[in-house]
């Protein structure tokens, strides 16, 4: 029995891109599970580099599990 996991990201300069390929490799260091690894697509302007695919819905509908990262624009969050 295999086991895909979709590993699903947002990254604008590449450090959430390159966080996402060290979680895939790790997916795909465990015997029988396979990282497919994607992107979603931009929103405005350019990225500086986009080289994953990206991400369709019969992806999301078919993954076993599913790992999501994104930036952190405002560096934590606080309490008001």
């Amino acid at each position: 029995m295999s086991c895909q996991i979709l590993v699903l990201y947002y990254s604008r300069h590449g450090s959430t891109q390159r966080l996402a390929r060290a979680i895939a490799r790790g997916i795909e260091s465990v015997e029988g599970c396979e990282a497919l690894l994607r992107t979603v697509p931009e929103l405005e302007g350019e990225r500086e580099s986009q080289t994953d695919a990206v991400a369709t819905l019969a992806e999301l509908k078919a993954c076993d599990g599913l790992a999501m990262g994104s930036p952190v624009w405002f560096g934590n969050m606080l309490r008001h």
